[in-house]
């Protein structure tokens, strides 16, 4: 090789080196900026936060750094996010997801999607958060990124908590715990248990929501993160003052208002303060209240926090029942009602029209209350058929349980040939981009970028397609898992999913009426009845199994004929199904309990061979609460084992009959499961007593 050459080649190396030298120092600065626009933010100091933003912007546009323009714009909207600027925000990050789509930075893409679906949660457009949130979960599956999935579940929690979801939202929260015990991720697991408890709040455990909380505030407090501890000292506030314990709730609303003001974030600053003015109301300072909560209104109209200003509604309608100016509180109520109409919150709007009742029957206006209530009812039954839809919705794959299981391997299959084979191209076009940067400059890497965003376009539509797939087959494997496969209604498991949140709320709805703020509740109880077929093994023994399965699919078929769609059908095991009747009078249960007998023994069941055999079943069944006047709760086991109880009574008392708790005289039996065999004991100490035909 001569001289000439060497030299050549040498020199090439040199200015190779470099280049590369350069690029490597320019990305470690704009880095650096990034992380401290990062830190500025957490600590609240906002305005220093958007300072950095921009001098990022600045020197990424001077450098032609297309990637950290799209990470200013998303930096941007955080900031704007953080001072509740939402519009402002979803402008910043289309942008920057514009310009992540452009150079294929699909991580990036996923964070800017999750983010944007945020903003429109607190603007109360939960249909396009969800969507948005949900193209980040794919995103994020497809990379195997565990933090980023977990921080969506979480936001997908957050979405469907609002919903009014609370079962599905926990759920989400969960995912996203285990995965952040098995990162050892301190900050997302204190994001997870304050969601959870922020649930258990709403469902009535403030105790357990309470020891959430505190354990979430030692954790805020050790990472210094300002707005995170505003948050979590408002909600132990909140719920000091639901326990009316006024001084304590008072010093850690004082804590969260002051740090919202320090961190520049005027609707969250208005949320303190509004819980501020109720605590004003609850110590009688009804002036001083309805003069903070006037002022939150205002401010939320202005800055259009659509859910904030249904909050101050709620409360402006209950300071002005309490001064007794029927006329302010009716005038508030129009204007909750249009407000929650537009928000498409069904729970908040039937919480403000019972609201009204209360109004307009202190003000003796009883055909306004009865309207009001007609419309409050008519909205929980929309809520309750609604529920109803989307269980059934979730129950679609029994007949392709197979097929889909197939197909899912064979997705997965393709969606890692798929990744392969883009890999394989990033691979090649990055080698190419660094000769073309030496060989043609400028022109060539503009005109290779080009090519690289189009293909990254292709390939990631692909597999967001793949992706899609993907979900649906698993969400019918979902189904699947919850529903019995030889009578099509729902097995134990699913029980146990859904059965606590009923429980919860008939506690809460009793607790209230315990309390005296509301009168005696009515279609507000939970009865469990448990069904076994009569002299079931002779069937299988004598007409054989085939017959016996047909015997129980028709079964779960007259169970459905005699309960509402929105009651719970379970076959526990066997021959022994549980019907749970879902917010009725318990007076009701022994009338369901005899339609139940009569659908059985009226009608013969049809055999596999044809024949008609005619059948008997008993039932024993529990109502919730079982103390109406007790607090003390008892778990979903403990009432299945009293209608157990009682079902085993009808077996031993001559079988075709039912048998009902009517009344629990004792907390303890309250405390544990009741054997088959206690109930002629319980009842002989007037500890249980119970009612037959």
């Amino acid at each position: 090789m001569s001289l000439i050459r060497q030299f050549i080649l040498i020199m090439s190396l040199i200015c190779l080196l470099l280049a590369t030298e350069s690029v490597a120092q320019q990305s470690d600065d704009l880095e650096s900026i990034r992380s401290s626009i990062v830190e500025a933010r957490n600590k609240g100091d906002m305005d220093n936060a958007d300072i950095l933003a921009n001098q990022l912007l600045n020197q990424a546009q001077i450098q032609n750094r297309i990637g950290f323009q799209g990470e200013a714009f998303y930096q941007l909207a955080r900031n704007a996010m953080e001072r509740n600027q939402y519009d402002a925000s979803q402008a910043l990050l289309n942008r920057a997801i514009e310009i992540f789509q452009e150079v294929g930075a699909l991580g990036k893409l996923a964070n800017a999607y999750r983010q944007l679906g945020l903003t429109y949660r607190y603007q109360v457009n939960y249909s396009e958060a969800l969507e948005y949130i949900y193209r980040a979960m794919q995103i994020f599956q497809q990379l195997n990124d565990k933090a980023s999935i977990s921080n969506t579940y979480n936001s997908i929690g957050v979405v469907l908590e609002r919903m009014g979801q609370f079962e599905e939202s926990l759920q989400a929260h969960q995912k996203a715990l285990e995965l952040n015990y098995e990162l050892e991720n301190t900050s997302g697991v204190a994001s997870s248990l304050y969601n959870i408890g922020d649930i258990r709040r709403k469902m009535g455990d403030d105790e357990l929501a309470l020891k959430y909380f505190k354990d979430v505030l030692k954790i805020d407090q050790e990472s210094g993160n300002q707005k995170d501890i505003a948050y979590t000292n408002h909600k132990i506030g909140r719920i000091h003052l639901s326990q009316k314990e006024f001084n304590l709730a008072r010093e850690h609303i004082n804590r969260a208002f002051e740090l919202f003001k320090k961190i520049q974030t005027p609707r969250d600053t208005d949320w303190a303060l509004n819980s501020l003015a109720e605590l004003e109301m609850e110590l009688g300072n009804l002036l001083e209240a309805k003069k903070l909560n006037d002022a939150i209104i205002q401010r939320a109209i202005k800055g259009r926090y659509r859910s904030l200003l249904v909050i101050a509604y709620e409360l402006a309608i209950e300071i002005d029942y309490r001064l007794k100016d029927y006329m302010s509180a009716l005038l508030n109520i129009e204007a909750a009602l249009k407000q929650v109409k537009v928000n498409q919150e069904k729970a908040t709007e039937a919480r403000i029209e019972a609201l009204s009742v209360k109004v307009y029957l202190a003000a003796n206006s009883l055909e306004d209350a009865f309207a009001a209530l007609q419309r409050q009812k008519t909205l929980e039954d929309e809520i309750l058929n609604n529920k109803r839809l989307d269980a059934i919705a979730r129950a679609q794959a029994q007949t392709e349980f197979v097929r889909r299981a197939q197909q899912i391997k064979l997705l997965e299959k393709e969606k890692a040939l798929e990744q392969s084979s883009r890999n394989l191209w990033f691979t090649i076009i990055i080698a190419a981009f660094v000769s073309l940067f030496l060989l043609y400059g400028r022109y060539m890497q503009k005109r290779t970028n080009r090519k690289l965003s189009v293909l990254v376009k292709t390939r990631t539509k692909e597999l967001e397609v793949k992706n899609q797939q993907l979900a649906k087959a698993y969400q019918e494997m979902e189904a699947i898992s919850l529903t019995d496969k030889l009578t099509a209604i729902h097995n134990r498991r699913f029980l146990e999913n859904h059965i606590n949140a009923d429980l919860e709320q008939s506690h809460r709805v009793y607790r209230e009426w315990r309390d005296k703020k509301t009168a005696q509740p009515r279609q507000s109880d939970i009865v469990v009845f448990v069904i076994d077929m009569d002299n079931f093994k002779q069937v299988n023994d004598q007409y054989g199994h085939n017959s016996g399965d047909m015997v129980l699919i028709q079964l779960a078929q007259r169970m459905a004929d005699v309960f509402r769609q929105s009651d719970y059908l379970v076959r526990w095991g066997g021959e022994e199904f549980v019907a749970v009747a879902r917010f009725i009078d318990r007076d009701d249960a022994t009338s369901l309990a005899q339609r139940m007998l009569q659908a059985v023994s009226d009608k013969p069941f049809i055999l596999s061979q044809g024949e008609a055999l005619s059948l008997t079943c008993s039932i024993g069944f529990a109502s919730y609460p079982p103390i109406l006047e007790s607090e003390r709760q008892i778990s979903w086991r403990g009432l299945v084992s009293l209608a157990d109880a009682c079902l085993y009574a009808a077996k031993t008392g001559g079988k075709n009959t039912w048998i009902g708790v009517a009344s629990v005289s004792s907390e303890e039996i309250l405390a544990k499961e009741i054997n088959q065999r206690d109930l002629p004991e319980l009842i002989d100490k007037k500890l249980v007593t119970v009612i037959a035909p």
